[in-house]
């Protein structure tokens, strides 16, 4: 066999004992840990050292396939009676009681996400797991009431605006303002029609039924009498979760004031102008990416020169800042520095936030902070 060889070979042989290390994960996210058949990977010292970075499951799992052969058995069984299982309970009573708390003051994605952190740490995790799916039932059901009510009353303003600009008595009927601003309409209501049912067809595609049914609603009524429409509407509704429930539209409500709307508008436009080209090239040459790019958009409202050149730059800098931020965060947390990785991590996040790679990897890491720090101030009572 030649080096390349070799080489592939030893990098096989550690993607496997990675793989056998990794545990098991449930369809709903919840790892089981079990520990790999290879004896020599299951002893005292790597359930200790998996328990002190805070792997805990790991370790109970690497304890359990101990070889009651094996001269650390017992030291092992000690371990987990004195030290893993009550880490375990502990943090299951923990994220229980978290999610019981958040599911009090009606928190449905944050009980969601607590309950299946309790599951983790469960011999019983089904349990969780239906407590974390009710609440995710709870959560879509809220979001669904929410954005349904707030999208009707949009559509409710793009109707009334259709038909507004018919030429009132003293103008000609095919005056030509006012016929190309009906026209204009015309052609923005059928183009958003258009962006709607795209949107309906994206989320049914991404398992979420209850935001595509507000799509395809909207769509409806605005194109009425499409075939199309009606067609993924029954399809909609066939992928709808059970449980989740349409609300009737409400009664329409009173419109804001002109006055109300005038405060409004004054106080969203009151921001100071600090966003010269001068000061954007200060924050640029401190390499302070997102002051600089709220400072560009500023500057570019109020007609800067070559503001779109200086987004672009922006843009680029925060790219290989992210980048940079998530490689140094990746690295402090293989070296099991989990304070440093959290706020690499979260930097990379502020700059990037639709990254989901990143997003991820922020927030597992400070799910394993959370456990570090409780499991640390146990260790001091």
């Amino acid at each position: 066999m030649n080096v390349m060889g070799l080489q592939k070979s030893k990098y096989a042989g550690l993607a496997l004992c990675l793989l056998l290390l990794s545990g098991c994960v449930t369809g709903n996210g919840v790892k089981i840990f079990k520990a790999s058949s290879f004896g020599f990977l299951n002893n005292y010292d790597m359930a200790l050292k998996d328990f002190e970075a805070g792997k805990v499951m790991e370790a109970r799992a690497r304890v359990l396939a101990i070889d009651p052969k094996r001269e650390d058995y017992k030291q092992a069984q000690k371990l987990l009676k004195n030290k893993i299982d009550p880490s375990r309970l502990r943090l299951l009573r923990y994220y229980k009681a978290k999610g019981q708390k958040a599911e009090a003051a009606k928190a449905w994605g944050k009980a969601t996400d607590l309950y299946l952190q309790a599951a983790e740490f469960s011999l019983k995790p089904s349990i969780f797991i239906g407590y974390s799916k009710a609440m995710d039932m709870k959560m879509r059901q809220a979001r669904l009431d929410d954005l349904l009510e707030k999208r009707r009353l949009e559509d409710a303003v793009w109707l009334k605006w259709l038909d507004a600009y018919e030429p009132p008595q003293g103008i000609k009927p095919k005056d030509v303002a006012y016929t190309r601003m009906r026209e204009y309409m015309q052609d923005s209501m059928e183009e958003r029609a258009q962006h709607m049912y795209r949107e309906a067809k994206r989320y049914l595609r991404k398992d979420m039924a209850g935001v595509a049914y507000i799509e395809i609603e909207s769509y409806l009524r605005l194109m009425p009498d499409s075939e199309l429409g009606g067609n993924l509407m029954e399809q909609v509704r066939l992928e709808m979760p059970k449980g989740l429930v349409i609300a009737k539209p409400k009664s329409k409500k009173p419109e804001p004031s002109t006055k109300k709307v005038r405060q409004s508008v004054s106080r969203k436009s009151a921001v100071p102008n600090k966003a010269s080209k001068k000061n954007v090239q200060t924050l640029l040459a401190k390499g302070d990416w997102l002051a600089a790019k709220q400072a560009v958009l500023v500057y570019r409202r109020h007609g800067g020169e070559g503001a779109d050149k200086f987004l672009e730059r922006i843009e680029i800098g925060m790219e290989r800042k992210a980048v940079a931020l998530f490689a140094q965060g990746s690295q402090a947390f293989r070296q099991e520095h989990i304070d440093q990785a959290v706020k690499l991590w979260d930097e990379a996040v502020s700059l990037r936030p639709e990254n989901t790679e990143y997003v991820n990897a922020l927030r597992r890491a400070m799910q394993l902070q959370e456990r570090l720090h409780l499991l640390r101030s146990e260790d001091k009572e």
